[in-house]
């Protein structure tokens, strides 16, 4: 049995669940809340629990609703609940306490890991980015993932408002301890330290083919028994709590190992098919393939026939009665599906792209009207260069999905294209929803693997100019910009749709 003191009273610990034991799961304690003390609002991380009111009373505060619980009153909790508990009686109130820790991770597939060729420092990136909305942001776990270099590839915004009136590590993390690199023994699967300010960090590393690529840090957390006033408003966790946070914090490290590890054996798989296929290339193959694409485009011929005759009469009947903003409309986006329809054209005259966004942005401003400002700075020496086929659209596509989402008032969007030492230089910025330093870093660094839909764009560059281009995502102000830098070549031969 083991006491465990806290400013709001202690546990009685009749059974506290080993780390590392499989077998061991339930942590049971009788908990005494003193007269007048108050277990302060606190989150159950990774933990369910049971409770049974042994004797006294008080107010308890769960997810937001407020009840008096007296003596045989049961309270399941799930985890991730929202708790406070009242003694405003002359009494203890004494309950029987069972934790069960639960897995953040169990949601988590093989189908939800998405294709990645990403490697080295920029694994982890591409891990943490595609596994960041299914594992870690449904937690609102306040922790810290770091590079091998001790570069922030996360950071969560979930820190204790006692951090943030002492340290803030968001906004000044040059002044947190909590911030600062630490190195790890053999092999030690997590490292526990106490910041100046007296809260217990864990620190998981993640290991990769032997080697450390990254750092979960989390926790945050009092577990001590002290009553100086410094400490207010923050909550005395009991032992259990501070279990279940480094289970989390272990399950999210192997999970992001997991994903690596799949990527592996996809590269592996991957080289074994490309072998595979050039072995069995032979001229009946050839010739199969050949009649299945040929019976492809039949098909998509046929299709794209009825598909605009369908929309010329839709025009027709349009203009008949008098809609001409409709009629506009139907025969941009006509030129949309004759522009997408393409399947023998790889690069394509700028102007030629710019014209089909032009048919793009039309549709929107019948969506959004005087409350979309379109500002084009575009230069004409690069109206004949060769560009990626559909390479633009998306990107401007983008900043309807996601930077126009939160966008109040006015939304603007700016495009500008320049000619310079032989490159071209295309500038394509939004208003609306800025992003963070750290989430920039992130993103940028995992263009090349998350498989996001600015990934597909910078795959599409990647096959047209290889290694000899660049594509960057800023932010400032309020506005989110993507760079584009190419080389120019000018197409040679008319292309006919």
């Amino acid at each position: 049995m083991k006491i465990q003191e806290t400013d709001w009273g202690y546990v009685e610990w009749q059974h506290l669940r080993e780390e590392g034991n499989p077998n061991q799961s339930l942590s049971v304690g009788k908990t005494l809340i003193f007269p007048g003390k108050t277990q302060i609002h606190h989150v159950h991380y990774g933990q369910e629990q049971v409770v049974y009111i042994l004797s006294g009373e008080g107010l308890y505060t769960i997810n937001g609703t407020t009840r008096r619980y007296g003596k045989g009153t049961v309270i399941y909790m799930e985890a991730g609940s929202t708790h406070e508990t009242v003694n405003d009686t002359d009494a203890p109130l004494c309950e029987l306490l069972i934790s069960n820790p639960i897995s953040g991770a169990r949601e988590i597939s093989m189908e939800a890991i998405q294709t990645m060729e990403a490697s080295g420092s920029n694994l982890l990136y591409a891990a943490t980015e595609s596994l960041r909305s299914q594992l870690i942001d449904p937690l609102n776990l306040p922790l810290i993932i770091f590079d091998a270099q001790w570069q922030t590839v996360l950071q969560t915004p979930y820190f204790p408002d006692f951090c943030k009136r002492h340290c803030n590590p968001e906004k000044t993390p040059e002044s947190c301890a909590c911030m600062k690199a630490c190195t790890f023994v053999g092999t030690a699967s997590c490292k526990e330290f106490i910041c100046p300010m007296n809260l217990r960090i864990y620190s998981v590393p993640i290991v990769h083919n032997g080697n450390l690529i990254g750092v979960v840090r989390g926790g945050f957390i009092l577990l001590s028994g002290s009553h100086t006033k410094k400490y207010q408003g923050l909550y005395d966790m009991p032992e259990s709590a501070a279990h279940s946070i480094k289970k989390l914090l272990a399950e999210i490290a192997n999970t992001i190992v997991t994903y690596c590890v799949f990527d592996d054996a996809r590269r592996d798989l991957s080289a074994k098919e490309e072998a595979i296929q050039a072995f069995e290339k032979n001229s009946a193959i050839l010739e199969k393939n050949l009649m299945l694409a040929q019976d492809t485009v039949t098909n998509l011929k046929i299709n794209h026939h009825f598909l605009f005759n369908t929309l010329n009469c839709m025009a027709s009947m349009a203009l008949r009665d008098g809609s001409e903003r409709l009629y506009d409309s139907i025969i941009d986006l006509a030129d949309l599906f004759r522009y997408t329809m393409k399947t023998d054209c790889r690069f394509i005259a700028f102007e030629k792209e710019l014209a089909y966004l032009n048919n793009y942005l039309n549709l929107q401003k019948l969506r959004y009207r005087k409350g979309l400002n379109i500002v084009y700075d575009l230069s004409d020496d690069l109206l004949g260069a060769a560009v990626p086929f559909n390479f633009l659209q998306p990107i401007v596509e983008n900043a309807f999905i996601h930077g126009f989402s939160k966008a109040k008032g006015e939304k603007r969007l700016y495009i500008r294209s320049v000619v310079e030492s032989q490159r071209a230089r295309i500038t394509i910025k939004n208003n609306g929803t800025a992003i963070d330093p750290i989430t920039l870093n992130r993103v940028n660094r995992s263009l090349a693997s998350s498989g996001h839909g600015l990934s597909m764009i910078y795959a599409k560059l990647t096959s047209a100019f290889g290694e000899n281009f660049t594509m960057h995502i800023d932010s400032d102000q309020g506005e989110v910009i993507v760079k584009i830098d190419i080389p120019v070549t000018y197409i040679q031969e008319e292309q006919h749709d």
